[in-house]
């Protein structure tokens, strides 16, 4: 038998699933709006790439992750902390900045310099502004919440 609550865990259950997703999806969502945009930069100012340099582009990409995780990490041996969710919601909600800043990056980069290198530096420069600047949103994220009285917002797992 259906009753009017059974109706509401329906929506309720979708609600989380929906919370749940965006959430978790906020930074990578984030990343690959920057590194679409920066390849249009580098496109461009550099000219189309031929598949080496595409290669390359992906590889200083995934490099930026890569070194900040094995610096932060002590070379891959700690665990990452996580905020919990309402601080990195509120986090990531300002990723309009980390996106602008790592778009910047790129930018100075592949206007600067022309070089085959540049396909490589450009997304690792913006993925690393894009990483700082979105670790410093996570920051004034946490000091919001803490300051609005939410005493779990600096609590880290890990």
């Amino acid at each position: 038998m259906s009753t009017g609550e059974d109706a509401g865990s329906v929506g309720s259950t979708l609600v989380r699933g929906l919370r749940s997703t965006v959430g978790r999806e906020s930074t990578t969502f984030g990343f690959s709006i920057l590194v679409t945009v920066a390849f249009g930069v580098c496109q461009v100012t550099q000219g189309s790439p031929d598949l080496p340099r595409i290669f390359l582009y992906a590889a200083g990409a995934v490099m930026s992750f890569t070194l900040l995780e094995g610096i932060l990490s002590s070379g891959f041996r700690r665990p990452m902390p996580q905020h919990p969710t309402q601080t990195l919601a509120l986090g990531t909600s300002m990723n309009l900045l980390s996106v602008l800043v790592g778009l910047g990056a790129a930018t100075l980069v592949s206007a600067s310099f022309t070089h085959l290198a540049v396909w490589g530096l450009a997304p690792f420069a913006a993925g690393v502004g894009y990483l700082l600047t979105e670790s410093l949103e996570d920051a004034l994220a946490e000091r919001i919440l803490v300051a609005s009285g939410d005493t779990e917002a600096e609590e880290v797992s890990g």
